[in-house]
């Protein structure tokens, strides 16, 4: 089964002053086309930790696809195709179909008398520069910069804007369709139990570790409801309605 994780880039989500909604809500996409998540990361807008996080994500064995959003933008703080450039040893170029399409998008703005001028600037011509040699570059219709995919170690390595608007745009119009039809989803159940002691289900849930190794069992307890939730999670429906079986019958009272 393909494994993904996902490296939200943005000084912003690790200083806590904007939530990383891009992650959650990719997470559940990924579950649902089969490509669950190994992990999520966010780091800072600092070259080095974004070289350094990359080559961990394609150092590990587990991990087939990776997914990298933020850092696409026009102003200096914007870092991540050049420092994915230096993490795959790629030089960076102008992507000459995106510099034409930047170029047309700021021409259209200022016939609307949104931009002084119809000419590009340095911060226009940034959004156009990444790493040579990529598999496949997105067109991203709701902003200027592009996302792309590159391969490296075996691994597809998916670039995506930070802007969340733009970012589901891109995975679900271009990424899903084309790149992630193939996944098979996880099979989910949940049994739901009112005023249910949590820890009374801690040696169940350990013999169902043992005997279901291929089947995630987790316990959430929501306190406004009373409820607590036992979520089943595998590959194999067969195998997650037999430990849903187990649950039923020996639930604690």
């Amino acid at each position: 089964m393909p494994i993904s994780s996902i490296v939200a880039i943005g000084d912003e989500l690790v200083g806590g002053f904007t939530l990383d909604t891009n992650s959650h809500w990719m997470a559940e996409r990924l579950r649902l086309l089969g490509y669950p998540l190994k992990r999520v990361t966010q780091i800072r807008d600092k070259p080095r930790e974004i070289i350094d996080q990359v080559a961990r994500e394609l150092d590990d064995p587990d991990v087939t696809d990776v997914f990298l959003s933020g850092g696409l933008g026009p102003t200096p703080d914007d870092r991540t195709f050049a420092a994915l450039a230096e993490a795959l040893g790629k030089e960076l170029i102008i992507w000459e179909e995106t510099r034409a399409r930047i170029e047309r998008r700021v021409q259209r703005m200022h016939s609307m008398g949104l931009l002084e001028s119809p000419e590009l600037t340095e911060g226009n011509l940034r959004m156009a520069r990444i790493p040579a040699d990529p598999a496949h570059v997105f067109k991203n219709r709701r902003g200027m910069a592009p996302g792309a995919i590159y391969k490296a170690k075996g691994k597809r390595i998916f670039v995506m804007p930070g802007v969340p608007m733009e970012m589901k745009g891109i995975f679900t119009e271009e990424i899903e369709p084309e790149f992630l039809s193939a996944g098979s989803a996880a099979t989910v159940r949940e049994l739901r139990f009112t005023f249910a002691v949590e820890a009374r289900f801690y040696p169940l849930m350990r013999e169902l570790e043992e005997s279901y190794p291929d089947v995630s069992v987790g316990s959430y307890p929501n306190f406004e409801t009373k409820e607590l939730v036992i979520r089943v999670l595998g590959g194999d429906p067969k195998r997650v309605e037999e430990a849903l079986e187990v649950i039923r019958k020996r639930a604690p009272a």
